[in-house]
This record gives structure tokens, sequence and C-alpha cells, in this order.
């Protein structure tokens, strides 16, 4: 069996919401703790640990069976994409925008999401939206449909308390061009997902508030890639295309039997496809734009050559490229994604490519043209060197070669890769030579093509009127049939980027964004990149636009997101957030009454079963205090003590444990008598506990008035007891240190408290016995002649008696008695001091100064009574074994008090049965 899990891991999966017996079995199974959240996943039968409520629909569960699936096949995304958390840890932190739960398969449309709401026009189009008073039926009703789920999450995203929101209302609205709603969980290409997406948005939005319909059903001839808008089509002043969809000129020239022909057409692109292989984003845009067609078929079926131009002919406000990573293999028969980098910039401008420059930039591209195949040459050069023979850098074998070279010689003789002694002098040169020869040809080469390259982008001086910031990048790990999506987003007013991955929403350096964006580690690359026109970023600059704060925070919805609400969306809003600080609330005080009952039943226990063990083990002794070892412990005592059946205060015993339970798990430490807990708490608690425990185990309902006026008694009379207590093992230590001016100042002490009890209090009976005892000790310590006579002590003791404490229940001849000790001890020892004890004595004097060191408590003595006492809590008391201080010393300290003094207890009991008092003769044979 292998080590138990650390405490500290098992409450952190214990916070996801997963069982201790869960999360044991996992460890148990898994070999590293990183394998711990797969194996619970996988133990918890699939959505077993979503905890879903009896209201939750079949889609719903539809959806988080997607989510599993969707992990399962993809296991690299780990707990990044899949996470089970409290309420209190899916609390938003200020300052970070609001992340999107996982829906199944179509992780990348999380991301889409995210960059949608970055659009702040987009934003504003959606939160005004108003419907008609009626939603028809059919695709159009769902297209409305899906529009006000979008600005229920927006809304959410805006406001939201919660570290994410779910997103799975808007896609369970989106649906195809036939009306059909997309399965959930169905996976999609990123751009198809998307068209089906953007179409209904904008077929939602046509029919805000009866204005009349701005979509045509209208299919579109040539091709069905599904980068373009396929059946429906949005005229250019919709809101949808302005935004998102760039408007192309398509125009193909060829010869038709030998005569130059030519054809045009306009179609809207959501995401402009650019080959991989041009290794960069300007290269890749020019090459959409222009491009031939080597085996054309024209109308009379000739195969020609032709050239089409795919000029910009309506720049949106969002410009988006998707990088084409997947190609078809056909010696694999499969899909494979290819995770060549690829280089791109923050800032482009669009300029070459729009169709009123296309005269200029076609001139300037012919001038270039030698430039750009001079480029390529070296560029391949360069590639020779840097990926000699396809697969490592010359400069490196070269050097590697070396290293193993330098090896082969008498010093390494013990090195694995030494084969024996060879001159390789001459070798070693050299390639060290050729190693030079191709680092400085690099030098030369990369020289070269950053002078060609200058050449080439001054040229383009006169195209920067419009320019495009990156604003995001979808990232996709993982291979061409499996992968994860996370986006980078850049805000722009806190010049930041935030990485959105689903649930988790972080802030990222821009060497980190860059590194994944270009494909630096294998199989991370960018797979669409979305840039915005720089006005907008200016807009940004200006007034914040979305300051992520948190409804506790001062600005909360200060900024120009906030500015779009109205009243009744705000206060949406914040019925929603007070419905999720109730599920905090709620999610703690279950977790609170989960560890109330825990801690109550080991406390019961402990309680019920100490006090069988001590009553067993001190049965045999008559005379004892009662038990002190908690206040619970106490009360079924002190019931005992009353009567023989012990369950008269069993039910305020309960409730004594119920609110130390609750004082251990609160944090405020509050408990059931303190009035503090609402009652709403309270009939939580009480109804966990009907569930829990049976009649025997559980407290009533409620306190009755007289279980209240007990408790509130055996609170004062505990502490008094206890205070009592502490005074008494202090009597009882001195005397048996034989330091008996400290014994008399405490016995006073403790007199004084205990005269107003009861006569069968213990405490009483304890002093009233010491009282003559006590005397007896001192002064018969004292008699015999070869003793020594300790003057002050006798006057403390003098001082003690002329209070005649218990003088009602003396032995009888008590004073006689003293007198006669008091006599013996000047009999045999002759001296004047004690004559003068004994005068005092008799007359009763007072002597101040006596009177006051009998009244003296030190300071010593007070702190030991101070820190005994205050280790007995009534609240606080502890579940698990220890010492009863108190009654041990008190047990034990008169059991030593029988064996040391035990001479001088006999002549106590001869005292008390003697019918005149004893002799000085009687005295000392006893004392022998």
């Amino acid at each position: 069996m292998k080590t138990p899990i650390k405490q500290e891991l098992l409450e952190q999966y214990i916070g996801m919401g997963f069982s201790k017996e869960l999360i044991n079995m996992a460890w148990e199974e898994s070999n590293t703790e990183a394998e711990v959240i797969n194996t619970l996943l996988t133990l918890s039968d699939k959505n077993n640990a979503l905890s879903n409520t009896p209201t939750k629909q079949d889609e719903d569960i539809q959806l988080n069976q997607a989510l599993i699936d969707s992990y399962k096949t993809n296991p690299q995304a780990a707990t990044s994409t899949f996470e089970i958390v409290s309420p209190e840890q899916r609390k938003r932190n200020n300052g970070v925008p609001c992340g999107l739960k996982n829906v199944g398969n179509t992780c990348y449309f999380n991301g889409l999401l995210q960059t949608y709401f970055f659009n702040s026009d987009f934003v504003k189009i959606i939160i005004k939206f108003q419907p008609p008073p009626q939603i028809e039926q059919g695709k159009q009703g769902k297209s409305i449909q899906l529009v006000l789920n979008l600005q229920h999450l927006f809304l959410s995203m805006i406001g939201s308390d919660k570290k994410y929101v779910d997103p799975s209302d808007v896609v369970k609205s989106i649906c195809d061009d036939f009306g059909n709603v997309l399965p959930i969980g169905d996976q999609k290409d990123v751009g198809e997902f998307n068209h089906y997406f953007l179409s209904r948005i904008g077929e939602g939005l046509a029919y805000n508030e009866h204005q009349p319909s701005k979509i045509e059903d209208q299919p579109h001839e040539g091709s069905s890639s599904i980068l373009r808008l396929k059946s429906s089509t949005i005229h250019d002043e919709d809101p949808v295309s302005k935004l998102f969809f760039c408007k192309v000129h398509h125009y193909l020239q060829f010869d038709q039997a030998g005569v130059p022909q030519s054809r045009d057409s306009t179609e809207l692109y959501n995401f402009i496809p650019i080959d991989l292989k041009d290794g960069n984003l300007y290269d890749a845009f020019d090459n959409f734009i222009i491009n031939s067609i080597e085996d054309f078929k024209n109308d009379l079926s000739e195969t020609v050559c032709a050239t089409k131009y795919n000029w910009i002919q309506g720049a949106p406000q969002t410009l988006s490229f998707q990088i084409q990573r997947v190609t078809y293999s056909k010696e694999k028969n499969d899909l494979i994604k290819q995770n060549d980098e690829f280089q791109f910039e923050e800032e482009i401008y669009l300029d070459r490519f729009l169709h009123e420059n296309s005269k200029r930039y076609l001139d300037i591209r012919t001038q270039i043209r030698e430039l750009k195949i001079k480029q390529k040459k070296i560029k391949q050069e360069l590639q020779q060197l840097s990926k000699f023979d396809d697969k490592y850098d010359l400069q490196d074998v070269l050097l590697t070669t070396v290293k193993f070279l330098e090896m082969q010689s008498k010093n390494n003789p013990h090195n694995p890769a030494n084969f024996g002694h060879s001159d390789q002098k001459h070798t070693i040169e050299q390639l060290q030579k050729y190693s030079q020869q191709v680092l400085k040809r690099k030098e030369v080469l990369q020289q070269q093509y950053n002078v060609l390259e200058e050449k080439i982008q001054d040229s383009y001086n006169n195209f920067k009127g419009n320019k495009y910031n990156l604003q995001s990048i979808l990232i996709h790990e993982g291979m061409a049939n499996s992968g994860h999506y996370y986006t980078y987003i850049k805000d722009f007013r806190l010049n930041k980027w935030f990485k959105f991955n689903d649930i988790h929403v972080t802030e990222e350096t821009r060497d980190k964004v860059f590194q994944d964006a270009f494909g630096v580690k294998p199989g991370i690359n960018a797979y669409l990149l979305v840039y915005v026109k720089n006005q907008i970023v200016q807009e940004e600059l200006k007034y914040p636009q979305r300051l992520y704060k948190t409804s506790t925070e001062n600005d909360y919805l200060k900024d120009n997101y906030g500015d779009f609400l109205n009243q009744s969306q705000i206060d949406c809003i914040k019925r929603e957030n007070q419905l999720f600080q109730n599920e905090i609330e709620d999610y703690k005080q279950a977790r609170i009454i989960d560890r109330i009952v825990e801690s109550y039943q080991s406390r019961f226990e402990f309680v019920n079963e100490h006090f069988r063990t001590i009553v067993n083990k001190t049965q045999s002794i008559k005379f004892k205090p009662l038990f002190t070892l908690n206040f619970p412990i106490y009360i079924k005592c002190k019931a005992t003590q009353l009567s023989n059946q012990n369950t008269q205060y069993d039910n305020l015993v309960k409730w004594i444990i119920l609110d130390s339970a609750l004082r251990e798990v609160q944090e405020n430490k509050e408990g059931i008598f303190g009035g503090q807990l609402s009652e709403n708490f309270k009939n939580k608690i009480i109804n966990k506990f009907t569930a829990q425990f049976n009649e025997f185990k559980r407290p009533s309902q409620n306190l009755t008035q007289n279980e209240q006026n007990d408790l509130n008694k055996f609170e004062q009379e505990y502490q008094n007891y206890v205070n009592l207590g502490a005074w008494a093992t202090l009597v009882l230590e001195y005397l048996l240190k034989a330091e008996f001016i400290q014994v008399l100042q405490v016995l006073q002490h403790l007199t004084k408290k205990v005269k107003t009890l009861e006569q069968q209090n213990y405490f009483f009976k304890f002093t009233k016995n010491l009282k003559t005892l006590l005397p007896i000790i001192i002064i018969g310590r004292m008699i015999p002649k070869e003793s020594e006579v300790i003057l002050k002590e006798l006057q403390v003791l003098q001082a003690y008696l002329v209070h005649n404490h218990f003088q009602y229940d003396d032995p009888k001849f008590w004073q006689a008695e003293i007198s006669i000790m008091l006599n013996a001890i000047i009999e045999n020892h002759n001296e004047q001091a004690i004559k003068e004890i004994i005068i005092n004595f008799e007359d009763g004097n007072k002597i101040k100064e006596h009177m006051d060191l009998l009244e003296f408590v030190s300071e010593e003595i007070q702190n030991q009574q101070m820190i005994l006492s205050s280790t007995y809590e009534i609240y606080f008391w502890s579940p698990y074994p220890k010492q009863d201080t108190i009654f041990d010393k008190l047990i034990e300290g008169m059991n030593m008090l029988k064996q040391l003094f035990d001479p001088y207890i006999q002549i106590q009991l001869a005292i008390k049965e003697a019918n005149q008092p004893l002799m000085k003769e009687e005295l000392e044979k006893m004392i022998k």
C-alpha cells in the first residue's frame, strides 16, 4: 500500500467536489500526483462528479457527456479544459476576464466567443437587441433565440462574479441553413461552425423590433468552401457583414479559342484562407490575392492557364485569417497536421490588397519580382545550412563531430564514446574551419536577405493607410484529428495579453504568446489570426472598454460595456450574482455542516466512551471530585451524582456537544448558544442530524427553556468547580512538599470561597477536613524532641485558626486539643515564643503581621492556579484523549496524603472519636 495522500492535496480535491473515498481510491491507482485528476474523472463514472441537480435537462446531461468524451479523446488538454470546483473556487478574481465552460468537442468555439466579446461594436449590437413581441417558429425564430441567448451570455461575461460562465444555451441554439440544430459535441471545422453561428446571428438581428429582414436566401455558384457564406447572403449594410465579413472581388482571366476572356463576381469571406507553406502572412495573403491556375478548363473544355485575382473590395472592422495546416496524406490515407513555423506581424496594412489599389500594386509587384526571386533563393540556401540533409543545422553537425574526435585521446579512457587513441588534429582543425565558414556564410546570406526585404518593404511605403492590429490568436495544440484549442487576446488599453483556456483565464507574456503562435514547439501553433482596424484600437485607448471588475468593487460596471446595459439588464446581472453568492453560502454551509456532523460524531463517542471508562476506573474511590475532563462529561457526572439514572441531562449534553462541534468548524468560532446563527442555518444542521443519526445519538429539535436554564447554571458551576479544583490541587501540592506557609495561604484563600457552598460539595468537605488535619500535621511534626520548631509556620497557623472556620462542626474539645499540642512542643523544646503563640491562640488575638502573611498569595501561586484552570474550556474542548489534570491531581494527592501523613490522619480520627482531648503521651505514641 502506497503512502497516504497528503492532507493538503486531499482537501484540494475535496474542494473540487470529490468524496474522500473516491480520492483515496484514485490515489491508490495513480502512479504520480499528476495522474490523480485523470483517475478521478474515470472513477467518477463520467458525469457523476458534475453534481447535476434534479432540475437539469437531458440536453445538459448531453453537454456534460460531450465534455467528458472530448476530454477522453484529447488527453493533452488535461485539467485545463475540465475542472470541477466548489462555488467558492469559481469566484472570479477582480481584474480578470470571465472564462467559458467547455461544452464538448467544439472547444474552439469558446475562443471564438471570447474574440467576439472583445469586439465592442458587436457586443453593443447584441446587448441592445430587442426581439419582436412574438417569435415565430422555424429557422428565423431559432436565430432570434440564438441572439437572445448570446445576449444573456454577454451580460454574464460583462458583470458576473463567476470565474467562468456556461455558453451551453448559445451552442444548443445554433442551427444549420435548414433550421436543424447542430448536434452537441459534433466535431466540425472552425470555419464551418463559425459560418453557421454568424449566419444565424445575422438573421436574428435582422428581426430587431419588427425591422424588415435584410436577408435573402440565395444560393451561390462555384465552390462550396466552408470559409464562405454558402446559402445566406448578408447585405453589405448588415452589421454582422460590416464587422466580420470581408467582401472579395473575384476576377478570373483566361483564354478561350485563343480569345481573352474574363469573369468577375463578389463573395463574402469570414476567414481569409492562407497557405502555411508561404511562411509569413504577407506572402500568404499575396498568394491568396493573385494566383495562377495551370489546368483551368474553359467553357470549351480546353485546358488553359488562368489567373485569378481575389481583391479586397470591402474591408470589415475585424479581419480574420485561417492558416491551413491540415492536409490529406495519400500515403497514410488520413489527415495530417503540418507544424511548420509561420510568421506574422502585430500590425499589418491592407492597402496593397484592396481592389482600388490593384493596378498600382500589380506594377510594384512586377518591379519587386526579381527581388522576391533572389530572396527565395537566399532563403533556400539558408535552409540548406540550417536544415542540412533536411534534418540538422550544419554548424551543429560540424561542432559535434569535433567534440567526438577530441574525445579519442588518452585523456578520456573511461568515456564510452572513446574508441581508442587517434591523432585527428588536422581533421579537427579543418572541421573547425568549416564551422566558422558556415557561420560566416549564414551571416552573409541573412544580411543579403534583410537588405532585399528592406527594399521590398520600402516599395510599399505608399500603402499604409489601412492599418490593422493583431487582437486575437486561436492556438491549436495536438494533431489533425484531435487536440485542444485556446486563445490569446490582447487588451489594448492595458497592453496585456490574456490566455483564454476555457474556464481558465490568465495573463500571459508577449514572448510566450508568440512562441506558441509561431509554432516554436511542435504541435502548438496558431490556427486563426484576428486583426482589428487601428481606429478601433485608438477608441479603446481613449476610454476603458472592459475593466473586468467584480461586484464588490467601487467602479463595477463603470466602463463602456457597463454603459451598454439598461437598468433591467443590470438588475438581471445583480440577481445572478446574488444567486451565485447564495450558492457559495449554501455550499459553504453544506461543507460546514458535513464537518460539524463529523466533529459531533467523534465528540459524542469520545464523551460517552470516556465517561464510561473513568466511571469504571474510579468506582472504588469513595471520596472523589466530579469529572472535569470537559464540560459535557462534567454534566454527565453531575447527573449521576444527583440520580442513579444519569439520563436526566442527556439531551442537554448532546446540544453542548453540537455547540462545541460548530465552534470548532466555524471560522468565527460561533456556536449554537451565541445567538448569531440564522434560523435557516440552524434548521439545516438539525435536518442533517435527523437524516444522519438515530434518536439516541442526535439532539432534539429545540432546547427547552428549562434546559437552557440548566445550561446557564451548569456553565457557572463548571467554571467555579474548575477554579476551586485548581486551588485544591495547589493545597495538596504544597502540603506534599511540606511547604506549610504556602499551604495555609492557599487553604485560607480556598476556605473563603467554599464556605458558602453546600456542605455536600466536594471542596467544602475537602477544605473542612484539611482545616482540622493541617494543624495536627504542622504541630504534630514539631512535638518530637528531635524535630525542628518553625515558629513562622506556627504563627501563620495561629492566624488561620483565629478565623474559627467551620467552628460549628469542629471536633469536641478542639480548642483544648490545639492548646495541648502546642504545650507539648513547649515541654519538649521550651521556647518562650511558642508560649506567646499559645496565649494568642487561646485569647483569639489577631496579630496583623501574621494575618497579612496568611492572606498573602504570591503571584507565582496565582499564575499556577490560572494556568491550570485555563486549560478547561466550556466550549473549546478537545475530542481526543487527554489528562483530566485537576481530577487526577486531587485523587493522586489524596492518596499521597494518606501515605505521607497517615499518623496524623489517625490522630485526627482519634480526636473525633475521643470523649476527651488526647494528651501529650498519646500524641507522641501515635506520631511515632
